[in-house]
């Protein structure tokens, strides 16, 4: 068996993904426990060895060890359960699903303060139509003693 092994410039395929995450090389640095002129260099080198190269996958949730050779397609069940907007074949990491939760939570609570002052006007509008009825009452009650003094 041949397994195909491709050539690649991992610190540029580090820089593509923080650029993809949005992270300042500072933030990378913290997340690795190196300086940012560390992670400078870093992002220049075409190779590192393998136990840096997975502190930086887990820095930023991203297997660069797939770059070097085709992996299977797999279906992760766990991770398209627990995806809000992905598939079967949608890896997402870590950091992505807390996103899309928190966006999720976010969405849920404006939801919640909508139905907050919808409940509270619903409640002003029962308190009104009572008020209707009780004034409606009220004339009823002016009205028949008004025909009773006229008979």
């Amino acid at each position: 068996m041949e397994v195909a092994v491709k050539s690649v410039h991992i610190g540029e395929a580090i820089e593509k993904r923080r650029l993809e995450l949005d992270i300042s090389k500072s933030e990378l640095g913290r997340r690795i426990g190196v300086s940012q002129q560390h992670v400078n260099r870093i992002l220049k080198r075409d190779t590192m060895e393998s136990k840096k190269l997975v502190d930086l996958c887990h820095a930023l949730d991203f297997n660069f060890f797939t770059l070097f050779c085709e992996v299977p397609p797999q279906i992760s069940a766990y991770l398209a359960a627990v995806t809000l907007h992905g598939d079967a074949n949608n890896f997402i990491g870590d950091a992505q699903l807390i996103a899309e939760l928190t966006a999720e939570r976010a969405k849920a609570a404006q939801a919640e303060e909508r139905v907050a002052e919808l409940t509270e006007k619903v409640e002003m509008q029962k308190e009104y139509i009572e008020s209707l009825k009780n004034n409606l009452e009220d004339k009823n009650a002016i009205i028949e003693l008004l025909r009773k003094g006229q008979q």
